[in-house]
């Protein structure tokens, strides 16, 4: 539609273009919970692959502890920038705007949709960490799936 309305008719829109970005940073931010839950996200493996089970099984703890420390920070990180999207300095509810002339709230909805991704990572990690501490491996990912 955006190409047809600016190349055609000499008619670009600003909607448009906002929306597709913030299609694509709400796709971007489900795409870390959609690959630790399907444990696809990327690894060294030089290390992992060249030690016995007893050490994978520690790596594994160490971590799935680190990530969930890490996504904790980042999800108050997230948690602070999402107040100030969302209420202006006098604690009202104020959803932070784009400011063009169409001026939606998608600032402050792509903040609350990157809180609730990395929300669900801390919790997606955090059960990671107990399955390790329980004596759970990983489980094995097949690096050959999708190849012809």
């Amino acid at each position: 539609y955006e190409v047809i309305m600016r190349y055609a008719f000499a008619s670009p829109t600003s909607w448009v273009h906002e929306t597709v970005v913030m299609l694509v940073a709400v796709s971007f931010a489900f795409g870390g919970p959609a690959a630790l839950a399907s444990n696809r996200h990327i690894r060294v493996k030089v290390l992992y692959d060249s030690v016995g089970p007893v050490a994978r099984l520690w790596l594994d703890r160490f971590n799935d502890l680190v990530a969930f420390l890490f996504c904790a920070g980042m999800t108050y990180a997230a948690y602070t920038m999402f107040w100030d999207a969302s209420h202006n300095p006098l604690g009202e509810w104020q959803l932070e705007r784009s400011g063009t002339s169409w001026n939606p709230p998608f600032p402050a909805f792509v903040k609350g949709v990157i809180l609730l991704a990395l929300a669900i990572m801390c919790v997606q990690s955090l059960l990671h960490l107990i399955q390790s501490l329980r004596g759970k491996p990983a489980p094995k990912i097949d690096d050959t799936e999708g190849t012809a």
